[in-house]
């Protein structure tokens, strides 16, 4: 039996309740919470980044104390995807069928008690193209988490890319199958992002390399929206570059728009932020382009800029649509480097190499619903691991309707310190450590963390080695 450790506190309207720490068994030592609702709080246990093998799913109850637990039996499968929805646990597997050669998504259902709905169902089939193919299924659910679509591409007789995709109900059942013809070579395409609305209207991003300049071959970016009425499809830009695009959800709209920084052609460094929405009158869309300015550039540390702009190293984290029609956009400065080096073994030389994860300056910029930049902040973080693929680096976002909250290991005192930044919708800002112990070492793995709730966020942790359930509650 696991027990609470009676550790809350209030700080700043704010509980801390912690799970017992204790050291994960077997092969799945790797967390991310999937969800919270009045059964409990589940957890995601896995292996590897493949999702392959040892896959188990976790139910604590409300106060974090481990209740049940299952191993999903994938049998020569992988796991695609896994919702927690009001109806249960939708977990979708990709199987490979070796006699067949072809690739299948199947679903199956589960009650919060791990007891298995009905049987399991083959949503979509994909012959394979090539040795080691295991399918290329792009799989989304709606905000409502009432309907899921399955998409897949696939070439047709000339080489140009089709999309096929089928739209399922929360039962099971098809609503609609459809497929459509790009003009766009197969070779070329590459599915980069997708949303499906509560109206079940598909909107996809996707990135086209067709054209080539003095620089090389250029990529556009292309937004399609499709439904059982409509088709609309156009080139975001070619006369700029993208830089890590998004596809924004807009819950007030249900509506898609698209969010980027840019820079130009073969040419280092981001100038600014792109916001693009379609209009269904035109063949194109609204286009707006906000560049940065001086002393926003100023801002960011020395290494993260240079003459064109500030450096391409920074990446959307998220993109949060304002009630007043604006948006708040958060980005990191990430950068992975490979060092090779040679050493005497037995005075013999052996190659051995590394990869270096640094994640530093954050950006918050905050954008009216004219796309004006109303203020910016320029968070300074050092974070640098070596081997691990950054697990514990980055940070955790946690979006209230007043401000926002950053919350990341403070590395630069190695101590075992994590801070926590809120930045109010005035631009004001606070910093303090969220957890501080003389005796505990407690690290948060941001990237398996989830906001569950409109006031609450639950963050896996390594406390003294450990592993520990960690919520935050926001009164």
């Amino acid at each position: 039996m696991l027990f609470v450790i009676a550790n809350s506190f209030f700080a700043s309207g704010q509980v801390l309740q912690w799970s017992n720490a204790t050291k994960l068994k077997g092969g799945a030592v790797f967390a991310k919470v999937i969800g919270e609702n009045e059964k409990g709080v589940y957890l995601l246990r896995y292996r590897n980044r493949f999702y392959n093998k040892n896959i188990v799913i976790d139910r604590y109850n409300r106060q974090l104390v481990l209740q049940k637990s299952i191993n999903i039996e994938l049998r020569k499968a992988r796991l695609t995807k896994l919702y927690l929805t009001p109806k249960g646990i939708l977990v979708i597997r990709t199987k490979y069928v070796r006699q067949k050669q072809e690739n299948r998504a199947i679903a199956q259902w589960y009650d919060f008690d791990f007891n298995e709905i009905g049987d399991s169902k083959v949503l979509a089939t994909l012959a394979v193209k090539k040795f080691g193919d295991r399918g290329d299924f792009n799989i989304r659910i709606s905000d409502d988490l009432r309907h899921f679509v399955v998409m897949h591409s696939q070439p047709d007789a000339k080489n140009k890319t089709a999309i096929f995709y089928t739209l399922f109900s929360d039962s099971l059942l098809q609503v609609a199958q459809h497929n459509f013809l790009t003009p766009y070579p197969f070779a070329n395409f590459m599915l980069h992002d997708a949303v499906l609305t509560n109206s079940q209207e598909i909107s996809i991003l996707a990135n086209v390399s067709s054209r080539f300049n003095k620089n090389g071959q250029q990529t556009d970016f292309h937004f399609f929206t499709i439904s059982d009425t409509s088709f609309f499809d156009a080139c975001i830009t070619d006369s700029m570059s993208l830089k890590s695009p998004k596809l924004v959800y807009h819950r007030n709209k249900d509506k898609s728009s698209v969010i980027s920084f840019y820079g130009e052609h073969g040419q280092p460094g981001i100038l600014g932020t792109l916001f693009f929405a379609p209009d269904f009158c035109s063949d194109t869309g609204r286009l707006v382009w906000s560049k940065f300015d001086d002393s926003l550039v100023k801002s960011i540390s020395a290494n993260n800029r240079n003459e064109k702009g500030i450096s391409e190293g920074f990446n959307i984290l998220q993109a949060t649509p304002r009630s007043d029609g604006g948006i708040l956009l958060i980005a990191e400065h990430t950068n992975i480097a490979t060092e090779d080096d040679i050493v005497l073994v037995n005075g013999l030389p052996q190659s051995t190499s590394r990869n270096v994860y640094s994640f530093d300056d954050i950006i918050l910029l905050n954008y009216d619903d004219s796309s004006f930049l109303d203020w910016y902040k320029v968070i300074k973080k050092s974070q640098t691991t070596v081997n691990d693929g950054g697990y514990f680096s980055s940070v955790v976002i946690y979006t209230a309707p007043r401000y926002v909250q950053l919350l990341y290991n403070d590395q630069m005192r190695s101590s075992g310190e994590v801070i926590q930044h809120t930045i109010y919708n005035n631009g004001s800002e606070k910093s303090k450590k969220l957890l501080k112990t003389e005796i505990d070492y407690v690290a948060i793995v941001p990237s398996e963390a989830k906001q569950v709730s409109t006031n609450k966020i639950i963050i896996p942790t390594s406390k003294n080695r450990r592993f520990a359930l960690l919520k935050l509650v926001y009164k």
